[in-house]
């Protein structure tokens, strides 16, 4: 099965509502992962845990539909999680988390990745996987 392609549009959208959300929502780590061949823009905080995934997201949709330079089309290719959730314990290895580039079929602190493109990961909350 072909992989769907992460473009370089997906890869600065994606950056400019990290970016916007930083400061509100106490980001910890936000990266694109894919998944079954679809590419989803994960999103973790520790406001999942605390008020909510209904309230993280309708915060993503208001920045998304308040910032006119990011297509509307991302909210559906966004998802949140919190810091002590699989998706970041699964990468509770030794060795750095590589920023900035593109991941093909790596492994990553020891955990397969398929793809990925790290913006930030620097989980505060962070509980290991036992």
């Amino acid at each position: 099965m072909d992989q769907t392609a992460l473009v370089g549009p997906d890869v600065s959208s994606g950056r400019r509502l990290v970016d916007a959300l930083d400061g509100s929502l106490q980001i910890e780590a936000a990266f694109w992962l894919m998944e079954d061949d679809i590419w989803r823009l994960l999103v973790i905080t520790p406001l999942v845990h605390e008020q909510g995934t209904r309230f993280v997201y309708s915060r993503v949709l208001d920045v998304i539909e308040s910032t006119a330079d990011l297509p509307h089309d991302l909210f559906d290719r966004v998802a949140v999680f919190s810091p002590s959730s699989r998706m970041i314990t699964a990468f509770s290895g030794d060795g750095q988390i590589p920023l900035d580039r593109l991941i093909l079929n790596e492994s990553v602190k020891g955990a397969y990745v398929a793809g990925a493109y790290f913006y930030k990961f620097q989980p505060k909350t962070f509980a290991k996987a036992s």
